[in-house]
């Protein structure tokens, strides 16, 4: 999602495997968080708080719409019942994305889908539905909720059901580097769906792209902000979800210098203890690991290619471009699977030990999340293992 969103306080995970994190040595710079997640905490705020129970998501189908002229500038304003939409603050492929705010003040980002775009592409994907038989293996390892319901007429009844895939996903979230959603809302009077978020008021953690370049960051930047994510999507796969669009673009960063996760719009869906192979390719380009770079690549680990994904993040975060950046896309596939690595002056060989492990080739050999947080040679790099953790390693 190429979009600058923010975000209050989302909710508290109680995952016990991240929470184990909980009481690590941080020295998060600035960074004040005021509602830390049992998963760390930084210098100066250790204390530990009690899991709040998961927000349910409101979904309202008869709400109203209102256009009027403010009172205060003249400047026509867009109400979606007590959601004043203002101005936008992001765009992508579905719509807009839009500041609000409540009859309290409190901000809120607002994802708007067109129903009728959502309906066409409904229609080309069933177009698309593989005929025949089922392959084999789609049941426990294959996404849940992409399988046909087999009832063509639910939108009918429930426009919501358009963005089924990306509600029952954040249903499931409950956790401080991942963004909430609060409500989903439909006026059916109006050709709009509407997503109700978290505000994440710094925005994307980073402008970078093809032929884009950004400041990179300094290391301890790099290195709160990566453990963020670490956390996030460590969290994701343990839910039984991959997100399959890791970027800057969707790492947004709150006031309190908080990284998290947003745009779930193509992630999907497993049971818990699947191992989560996906045959589709999706995400960005220039963020697709070698094994999605060619043709009919077959099923595909998730959690090795959203591993993928997390390094070329975490690469754009220190040096502030791609690592691998061609004119078209067909160089850029043949950049990725086969060329290698380039590091701009680095000194920091644990650091290059790192980058060679997460952005390696082979998906069999890349290293995994529970590589990533107990690895010997990345404890200088990413200090997140507790006392617990290194006793168990011994």
């Amino acid at each position: 999602m190429d979009e600058n969103v923010a975000t209050p306080i989302s909710d508290v995970s109680a995952e016990p495997s991240i929470a184990s994190l909980e009481g690590m040595n941080d020295a998060r710079p600035q960074a004040s968080r005021v509602g830390s997640t049992a998963s760390y905490d930084s210098t100066g705020r250790h204390r530990r708080r009690n899991p709040r129970a998961r927000r349910p998501v409101k979904e309202t189908l008869d709400a109203r719409s209102e256009y009027y002229t403010s009172q205060d500038d003249g400047t026509a304003e867009h109400r979606i019942n007590q959601y004043v939409i203002k101005q936008e603050i992001g765009r992508g492929s579905f719509g807009a994305v839009h500041l609000a705010a409540d009859q309290f003040g409190n901000e809120y980002a607002v994802k708007e889908f067109s129903k009728s775009r959502l309906r066409k592409r409904a229609q080309s994907h069933l177009l698309r539905r593989p005929r025949g038989p089922i392959r084999p293996g789609t049941d426990f390892n294959s996404p849940l909720h992409r399988h046909p319901s087999g009832d063509d007429n639910e939108t009918a009844k429930n426009p919501l059901y358009l963005i089924k895939e990306e509600i029952a996903i954040m249903k499931k979230l409950n956790h401080n580097n991942l963004v909430s959603l609060i409500e989903v809302l439909d006026d059916p009077t109006e050709d709009s769906l509407y997503m109700v978020m978290e505000m994440c008021k710094k925005g994307v953690v980073m402008k970078v792209g093809l032929e884009e370049k950004a400041d990179p960051y300094d290391d301890e930047q790099c290195r709160c902000w990566f453990r963020d994510l670490i956390l996030g999507i460590e969290y994701l796969h343990s839910q039984g979800i991959v997100h399959r669009d890791i970027k800057p673009d969707n790492c947004l960063v709150t006031n309190d210098d908080m990284l998290k996760v947003v745009d779930f719009g193509v992630s999907e869906m497993f049971e818990k203890d699947s191992n989560m192979f996906t045959g589709k390719s999706a995400g960005s380009p220039a963020f697709l690991p070698p094994e999605l770079c060619v043709v009919k690549h077959g099923d595909v680990s998730g959690r090795a290619t959203d591993i993928w994904s997390m390094g070329v993040t975490l690469y754009c975060l220190r040096y502030g471009r791609l690592p691998f950046e061609k004119h078209s896309i067909f160089e850029l596939y043949d950049s990725i699977r086969g060329d290698s690595l380039v590091y701009e002056e680095e000194s920091d060989e644990v650091f290059k030990d790192l980058m060679g492990r997460i952005l390696e080739k082979d998906p069999e050999k890349r290293i995994d999340m529970f590589g990533l947080r107990v690895s010997q040679s990345q404890l200088h790099y990413l200090p997140i293992l507790t006392r617990y953790n290194r006793n168990i390693l011994g």
